[in-house]
């Protein structure tokens, strides 16, 4: 199967697994959508997203699955694939109207941005897709709704924070990614779902205890004198 034919399967597939109630994507939809992944035009699927606010979240869905594909064949496009799915899901509105499936998306874009061939190709967009992944990830509601796939997006972006050519090309934004990513191993929710996954992770070292500093000295204690007892005087010293 080629390239193009399996970015059409995602996008279809997507489009007849849409969530009741919620409309499926249209013929017309679809094609756009297609067509925007198979260019690698990210721009156009942020533009569909914000046309149709009512199926951002399967416009999105069908972008990172198509995205999973480009991998291998244009690993440039998959990253930019990648970035505008996740942003889409990023959106708060967004996010309330179907926090699972954003947890999905955002599962996807981390795994898609942690394959080494698209962090070679663009390690600065891997670095965006990482933070933006595991800030959809940390979200409280995503967390209530899917903490295992939270989790799943959350060890995705670790590999990709801390991947040498990604934190050269954007270290800010790889420390934000692993910040997001210790918000998420550090919930306690997230603990109880997925402890294997947790455990994989390293959480974001601690702070430095403040050193603990030295008692003073107290001063000498002066030594008691006895007490002499009642009708004994005290003897004088010999000459």
């Amino acid at each position: 199967m080629s390239a193009l034919a399996a970015v059409a399967l995602c996008v279809a597939t997507v489009a007849t697994y849409a969530q009741a109630p919620r409309q499926a994507l249209s013929p017309e939809l679809q094609r756009q959508v297609q067509t925007a992944v198979t260019n690698g035009n990210a721009a156009a699927i942020r533009q569909l997203a914000a046309s149709n606010p009512a199926q951002a979240v399967q416009i999105a869905q069908a972008a990172a699955n198509a995205a999973q594909v480009l991998v291998a064949s244009n690993p440039v496009a998959a990253a930019n694939i990648a970035a505008a799915a996740s942003t889409i899901v990023s959106a708060p509105a967004v996010i309330a109207s179907n926090p699972a499936a954003c947890a999905q998306v955002a599962a996807t874009t981390a795994r898609v941005a942690a394959a080494p061939a698209v962090m070679a190709a663009a390690p600065a967009v891997c670095a965006q897709v990482a933070a933006t992944s595991a800030q959809v990830a940390a979200t409280p509601s995503v967390i209530a709704a899917a903490p295992v796939v939270a989790a799943q997006a959350a060890a995705s972006a670790n590999t990709t924070a801390n991947n040498a050519s990604v934190i050269a090309a954007a270290p800010t934004v790889a420390a934000q990614a692993s910040a997001s990513v210790n918000t998420v191993v550090t919930n306690p929710t997230v603990q109880a779902a997925a402890p294997a996954i947790v455990a994989s992770i390293p959480s974001a070292p601690t702070a430095p205890t403040q050193p603990v500093a030295p008692v003073a000295p107290t001063a000498p204690i002066a030594p008691v004198t006895p007490p002499i007892e009642p009708g004994i005087r005290p003897s004088s010293p010999t000459n």
